[in-house]
């Protein structure tokens, strides 16, 4: 009766386990399939992960300190030159305007891309026809691929025939048509408000989506107290969604900051260098000046610059992690 009372308030073993009990060897070989059976789904991934990302960033890093010259590249090893790269690409005019250009570039696109995808997720969170198929057409733009997107808007902003130049022609807004292209500011310009265009659907969906889980009964009561529309906006709903804002704004950060191809379809960097960013002034000095070693090397740093945005996610990551 003791036994049978002690063991009331245990579990029964189950089949696999009365198994693996009676023959433990048996079990020993399950256990380790099961473990070879995770590693042939994980060793693929981590291929991809070392050929595409890993490999390319460590030679990069190499690169970034060789005297390289079209000569020497076929070379996996050439003359080592230090830190002398990253002297001279920094201490480059144009390696400073980009630098300063990706920064405004950065800046404006961010803000403009939040204040219109918020107001568009806003839009889209009220109940009107055909919202679900306005929501299924404003991610249109995120699909297309970049340097698609930069050819189509440079076919827009060109002087004869663009489609912005006949608009304001037609409007009145304008006597005689822009060079969007060849003047220097509108170019740059003209890049910022194609790159905006193309971030609006990521912030659009994602805040969105945050808007879906905000609590009603909330809202209802900030309505019952007496709270204005714009009250309820920063007092209820935007602390309720500031961690998916935070989080959209790092993402978009690391987007926006090494943009190249769209730069390359609409201005190719030109005029004069007005439009040249990081990322496409590193292209040029590799594949168009054969400053291999230079263009290495302001890669590392555009690479430094995205990585910033690293601790932040973390931080972002374990703060949300504790709270749920």
């Amino acid at each position: 009766m003791a036994k049978t009372g002690a063991g009331v308030g245990q579990q029964r073993a189950g089949p696999a386990e009365v198994a693996a009990a009676a023959h433990p060897v048996r079990g020993w070989d399950r256990k380790r399939t099961v473990v070879l059976a995770r590693l042939a789904f994980l060793v693929p991934a981590l291929l991809y992960v070392a050929f595409a990302f890993a490999l390319p960033a460590v030679y990069n890093v190499i690169l970034s300190f060789e005297r390289t010259s079209p000569a020497t590249i076929a070379n996996l090893i050439s003359p080592f030159a230090g830190i002398q790269n990253y002297k001279t690409v920094l201490l480059n005019s144009t390696t400073q305007d980009a630098l300063v250009h990706t920064a405004i570039f950065t800046v404006l696109s961010l803000l403009f891309q939040f204040v219109i995808g918020f107001g568009m997720a806003l839009l889209f969170n009220m109940r009107f026809p055909f919202s679900r198929f306005a929501r299924s057409l404003i991610i249109v733009p995120w699909l297309l691929p970049l340097l698609v997107t930069g050819i189509m808007f440079r076919f827009l902003f060109q002087l004869e025939g663009g489609a912005v130049n006949q608009a304001l022609l037609d409007l009145g807004l304008v006597n005689h048509p822009i060079d969007f292209l060849l003047s220097p500011h509108w170019a740059f310009t003209s890049v910022l408000i194609t790159n905006i265009w193309i971030g609006i659907p990521f912030f659009a969906i994602l805040l969105f989506s945050a808007l879906q889980d905000v609590p009603t009964d909330l809202t209802e009561a900030a309505i019952l107290d007496g709270a204005s529309g714009w009250q309820r906006l920063t007092q209820v709903t935007l602390p309720l969604i500031r961690p998916v804002i935070e989080v959209v704004f790092m993402l978009g950060f690391v987007f926006t900051v090494k943009v190249f191809d769209l730069v390359i379809g609409v201005t190719s960097g030109g005029p004069a260098n007005a439009t040249q960013l990081i990322a496409s002034w590193a292209y040029n000095l590799s594949f168009q000046q054969f400053e291999y070693g230079q263009g290495a090397a302001l890669n590392t740093i555009l690479f430094v610059i995205a990585m910033l945005a690293a601790p932040f996610y973390l931080w972002q990551a374990r703060n949300t992690l504790r709270v749920g």
